[in-house]
């Protein structure tokens, strides 16, 4: 499975390391892997080279975002999160995008209010 040029990998190959080394329950973990192993197949060439190499492929755009820029912008918190994304804006651009919209008006503070 280390051959970078073909993104061979089920829901199963990505969970222990989701769970470890990023956060997820193991329910999410199930939940993103799956999408990913299902994704857009350029999503999920990406997404393997970042996942083998630690690379990301910086031309990868959907609806005009990035890996890169999902992350600068805090719009995920993971690169796993990120091609989620990406991968969810292909397969339900409306709802991605509202949602993208939606995290751009929420009010971000610098620390807890009242504090």
């Amino acid at each position: 499975m280390s051959d970078i040029s073909k993104a061979h990998f089920t829901a199963t190959d990505l969970i222990d390391r989701m769970t470890t080394e990023f956060g997820y329950s193991s329910y999410a973990a199930q939940q993103v892997a799956t999408d990913l192993e299902f994704a857009d197949s350029r999503i999920k060439q990406a997404f393997w080279q970042w996942w083998t190499t630690g690379e990301v492929d910086t031309s990868l755009d959907i609806q005009g975002y990035t890996v890169d820029r999902l992350l600068a912008e805090k719009r995920a918190a993971t690169p796993v999160a990120a091609f989620d994304t990406l991968s969810l804006l292909v397969k339900d651009p409306r709802t991605a995008l509202r949602s993208l919209k939606w995290q751009e008006r929420k009010p971000r503070f610098r620390s807890v209010p009242g504090s």
